[in-house]
């Protein structure tokens, strides 16, 4: 529409330039409907063929556009509007332009729910999308013991397994390409597979609503309320995609069905809104629908159906499946995975963004490790920080929800590389021994303390075993912390030097603009067979409280506003101390040098002091250590080739020592297995003939680690247990002796 000639005459509903009252900005021309501002094109010129057939081309074409119509506004229009109501049915808002905003309900008869998942297409019986559906149909047919459709229908969603129908050969011959379509088209290819399901559920429905009318009356007793129709049902497509890695996202990923496993680390409030809208037209009975936006909610000016004329008298339908409230929720993601090393003092691990919507909502908790399937997508992360003006060109990726999986029930997937890798380190004579100087190889000595950490390491979950290194500064305790926090499968790390910071970043908190972002500390991060890094443990003493509840009964309270919550956290602690005094004083008690109350310490299996004590051999092996390091002689590499695949027969720390408890069991009960020679400190010790010794990469400890949780359970021999229950019990005893002794010499010279 152009300019009016004339303003006289009757008023004309095109304004120009700002309303009255002022405000913000609105198009040059423009008119009002509903509520609703809309351009009107501008003062635009007639083109070559309104000019005539003589007019000259230079002297036809148009001025350049400006304000609203010009091609780049400021405004983040980029394409010229005209007047919305002769074109559209319906008024389609310039953010919109490419999405549905009323569709009509014309379902087939082939396909009930064809507008449910396809607004724009139409059905056409012979296509290859009807055929395809007919397979799908077919299948779910020939399946019916994996398919429940009764619950499918209450849930308004099932979960498809690839290996459930990527081998029915029936549904390859229609269909060759159906895991190739999802990958690359997953939005039109769920929307196939979940149709195809409303057909099957609908007429088994029928069929059983056809046997129970005969029998199911309703009664001045009893209320038999009708059947219902059949509400939208979701696709949970699994195992289509392998887990990927968010560093691998590119440009031609984006809309393609993409998988990551990781850690919730922080979950956002559900939203709910009304998405559509359905009425009915009063005159001829049509039902279409609406999508609605914002707070306003717009209502048809117009019937769907060609025949009707009405204009008005529309009736919104609350119970038809076209009406539709959606639900949303916002988690964010922390990567896990095997091919990441993250050193978490100056690289935090990879973070992702997942939209859930319908059914997923409020699936998952916080410090659950989860696999997501999704749909990858990007969006713009708003203004320009900089300028503080305009759109910026950064664009963040995100993942719309798909399904979502248990990690627990999910392997971990090797490739043959890295079991070869695997083979080849437990084929070395003595494995334990490479593997404990492979821990933190930059700190010279103290191999039982990596041995204690590593034993930690390779357990987990119930059975967990919780380590301190208390010792003075500058040792190498928070070089071992670092090296266990790289090795872990799952776990977090938490530095005490931060001081109050770090200690908000060990239990669950609320954070975000209005505080309704729950958080995950580290305790829930590394719950379920993981690892808590803690680094000074000693100055997180604001929430030494948390720990020890934590430790003691695996839970963690959370007072709210008129609530009380608890979390299941059951983590493996690693923990270091530095002394009160800055160095540890050997004449002092061990709670009296360390920051920690006593029941906190008790609850550590394993305490280890590490002090530095000045000796002339060690600080001769020391500086040999040093420079062997910096000239490459103990570089971290892969095995060499040399290690061969051969029968295991190592002088590992296992060797020989439940067979000798056994044989002394036979010839003497009463010998103590405390006078046995277990100096494990030694057998762990970095020889002279060991200077070949290629110490391992913690990427590969880190698999290792992870494919001994997962595929090694060791059970323990009779002899074993009553092996380790005699030591157990004469280290009891005597700590009761020694401790007698003690209460005994203190009377004594107290008297």
């Amino acid at each position: 529409m152009n300019r009016p000639a004339s303003r006289g005459g009757a008023p004309s509903r095109f304004v120009r330039g700002r309303g009255r009252g002022g405000g913000g900005y609105r198009p040059y021309f423009y008119f009002r409907r509903n509520g609703r501002v809309i351009p009107a094109g501008g003062n635009r010129q007639p083109g070559p063929e309104a000019a005539g057939p003589g007019a000259d081309a230079a002297e036809a074409r148009p001025p350049p556009a400006r304000g609203w119509n010009r091609p780049a506004s400021k405004r983040g229009r980029d394409t010229n509007l005209d007047c919305s109501f002769l074109r559209p049915e319906n008024y389609a808002a310039p953010e919109d332009g490419l999405l549905v905003q009323s569709i009509a309900v014309d379902n087939p008869k082939a396909c009930p729910g064809w507008r449910l998942y396809f607004l724009r297409d139409t059905y056409t019986a012979d296509s290859d999308l009807a055929k395809r559906i007919t397979a799908v149909e077919a299948h779910y047919q020939r399946n019916p013991q994996k398919y429940d459709f009764v619950r499918i229908r209450e849930q308004g969603f099932f979960k498809l397994p690839a290996l459930g129908i990527v081998h029915d050969e029936q549904l390859k011959q229609v269909w060759p390409q159906l895991t190739e379509d999802l990958r690359e088209h997953p939005l039109r290819t769920m929307s196939t597979l979940a149709v195809a399901m409303h057909t099957v559920v609908l007429n088994h429905s029928l069929d059983t609503n056809e046997t129970l009318a005969t029998r199911l009356e309703s009664t001045l007793e009893q209320y038999v309320p009708p059947p219902t129709r059949i509400r939208k049902i979701y696709v949970r497509p699994e195992d289509f995609t392998p887990v990927e890695l968010t560093t691998g996202i590119s440009h031609d990923r984006v809309d393609t069905l993409f998988s990551v496993r990781g850690i919730v680390s922080s979950v956002g409030e559900p939203t709910y809104s009304i998405a559509w809208q359905s009425f009915r037209c009063s005159r001829c009975q049509a039902e279409q629908a609406m999508r609605q936006r914002g707070t306003f909610q717009p209502r048809p000016y117009l019937c769907k159906q060609a025949q009707c004329v009405a204009k008005d008298n529309f009736v919104p339908l609350r119970s038809s499946p076209y009406t539709r409230i959606a639900a949303k929720q916002i988690v964010r993601l922390e990567e896990s995975s095997l091919s990441l090393i993250t050193d978490h003092d100056s690289i935090l691990p990879g973070e992702m963004d997942v939209e859930l919507r319908h059914d997923l909502v409020d699936c998952v908790h916080v410090g659950q490790e989860i696999v997501v399937n999704g749909v990858l997508k990007l969006r713009d992360l708003g203004k320009d920080v900089a300028t503080g003006s305009g759109t910026s060109n950064e664009m963040k990726a995100y993942l719309k929800a798909a399904s979502i999986q248990d990690a627990h029930r999910k392997l971990r997937e090797f490739s043959e590389r890295d079991l070869e890798a695997i083979a080849m380190i437990n084929a070395e004579p003595n494995s334990f021994k490479l593997l404990v100087q492979s821990l933190a190889p930059e700190v010279h000595g103290h191999e039982l303390p990596k041995a204690a950490c590593l034993l930690s390491l390779l357990g987990g979950g119930d059975g967990g075993v919780n380590v301190l290194l208390v010792g003075d500064p500058g040792i190498g305790k928070s070089k071992i912390l670092q090296s266990c926090a790289q090795s872990t499968e799952r776990g977090s790390h938490v530095s005490g030097k931060r001081g109050a910071r770090s200690a908000q970043r060990l239990g669950p908190t609320f954070a975000g603009r209005n505080k309704r972002v729950l958080q995950a500390g580290a305790l829930m991060t590394a719950s379920s067979r993981g690892h808590c890094i803690l680094d000074d443990v000693d100055k997180l003493a604001s929430k030494q409280a948390v720990l020890l509840q934590c430790m003691q009964s695996g839970e963690i309270n959370m007072p709210l506003p008129g609530a009380f919550s608890t979390f299941l956290a059951q983590p493996s602690i690693i923990a270091s101390a530095n002394p009160q005094r800055g160095q540890y004083d050997e004449g002092r008690y061990l709670l009296q040098n360390i920051h920690i109350v006593p029941s906190l310490l008790k609850e550590f299996h394993l305490v280890y002091v590490l002090l530095d004590k000045p000796s002339a051999e060690r600080d001769i092996s020391l500086t040999a250590h040093v420079r062997a390091l910096h000239a490459g002689a103990k570089k971290r590499a892969q095995i060499a080739a040399r290690y061969a695949i051969k029968p295991k027969t190592s002088h590992s720390m296992c060797e020989g020592t439940f067979y000798e408890a056994r044989a002394d069991e036979d010839n003497s009960e009463t010998d103590s297995i405390m006078e046995q020679d277990y100096d494990l400190d030694k057998r762990l010790e970095l020889l002279g003939e060991d200077a070949e010794l290629d110490l391992l990469p913690p990427i590969l400890i880190k698999k290792f680690l992870a494919y001994a949780r997962q595929h090694v359970n060791p059970l323990l021999s009779d002899a074993a247990s009553r092996a380790i229950e005699r030591f157990f019990m004469e280290l009891r005893g005597g700590g009761v002796r020694a401790g007698a002794q003690e209460a005994e010499q203190s009377q004594i010279g107290s008297g």
